[in-house]
């Protein structure tokens, strides 16, 4: 199956454009909600829209703001995705996020327009090798080739004992969770390194602190990323490049809706962890923006747990 990456622009008000557009595919550019249908050059896999007019990204001399900055946050469309996007946006970053499904993409990019928001977004499969490389041309091209931000957000899950895991499932988890990331992180380094401080942000999860049942394949991989996240803050130290984690435990998304609609089961949840409480999208995205922000410019290598206490937790009952 060829490669096709929809990239779409909103800007708010809307700026004069060029662009460049090149698919097997039809591709539109939409600006302030409004479609326009592009007629392709050529059988290139993938196209690119360029504004004509842009504002320079230079590090903001505020701790507490993103102004200036630009960042790519990969699965923005949903969940922990989605706040984290709003969260770095609504501190003043330009931003470019990625999804597999165009027509949600859309309606985000929409909403975010609408919102006054400065994001962008590519249509792209981060478990797929040559999407990821087609993603980060277009993220280069958009940004100059300079990358202030990396936020590694795509994960999935699997749950199912370890010895009933089919090789295409363990292929799956490792592609979308882990070599995701290792590759992402190889492409950005370039732009990460032009921009002279940058942060990279990863998430992580609790299960790559403790067991979780019929989560050994997941665990893994976020013990990987863990790993990954301590091993580049060193070798990247020299360049400026700050490399730390998010590890979350159970957070109100799509993802574990099905998992706790069972009550007895959510009542097990509360009950090993301290707070009593599932956590919110935007609990974890504030944290993510803190080790983006300047003032956190000496954090680097941590994996920062966002569980309500649940990994710290060993036998605390309620109940004497």
């Amino acid at each position: 199956m060829g490669l096709n990456i929809a990239y779409h622009l909103y800007t708010n008000p809307p700026q004069p454009l060029h662009c460049i557009a090149s698919s097997s595919l039809k591709p539109h550019l939409y600006i302030s909600s409004k479609r326009i249908p592009l007629q392709p050059q050529s059988s290139s896999s993938s196209f690119l829209v360029r504004c004509a007019s842009r504002i320079s990204i230079a590090t903001t001399p505020n701790r507490w703001s993103l102004h200036g900055m630009s960042a790519l946050v990969t699965g923005g469309t949903r969940g922990i995705g989605r706040a984290i996007v709003e969260e770095l946006a609504g501190l003043g970053a330009e931003v470019h996020t990625c999804a597999r499904n165009e027509t949600e993409l859309e309606n985000c990019l929409g909403d975010w327009n609408r919102s006054g928001f400065r994001v962008a977004g590519s249509v792209c499969d981060v478990s797929d090798r040559a999407q990821r490389e087609a993603l980060m041309e277009n993220v280069s091209s958009f940004f100059d080739g300079k990358l202030h931000i990396l936020v590694n957000n795509v994960g999935t899950n699997i749950r199912k004992p370890m010895v009933e895991f089919t090789a295409g499932e363990f292929s799956t988890l490792m592609s979308t969770n882990f070599e995701s990331v290792f590759h992402l992180c190889q492409l950005a380094y370039p732009m990460l390194r032009a921009s002279e401080a940058a942060s990279v942000v990863s998430i992580s999860s609790v299960s790559g602190f403790v067991s979780l049942k019929n989560m050994s394949v997941q665990s893994a991989t976020k013990g990987a990323i863990n790993q990954l996240t301590r091993s580049l803050a060193c070798e990247w130290a020299k360049d400026n490049i700050r490399i730390n984690a998010v590890a979350p435990w159970y957070i109100k998304t799509s993802m574990v809706e099905q998992v706790l609609s069972n009550k007895e089961y959510l009542d097990e949840v509360y009950s090993i962890t301290p707070l009593g409480r599932l956590g919110e999208p935007r609990e974890v995205s504030s944290a993510v923006a803190f080790l983006c922000l300047p003032a956190s410019s000496y954090i680097t290598g941590q994996i920062i747990c966002v569980d309500g206490g649940m990994s710290i937790n060993g036998f605390f009952p309620r109940h004497d």
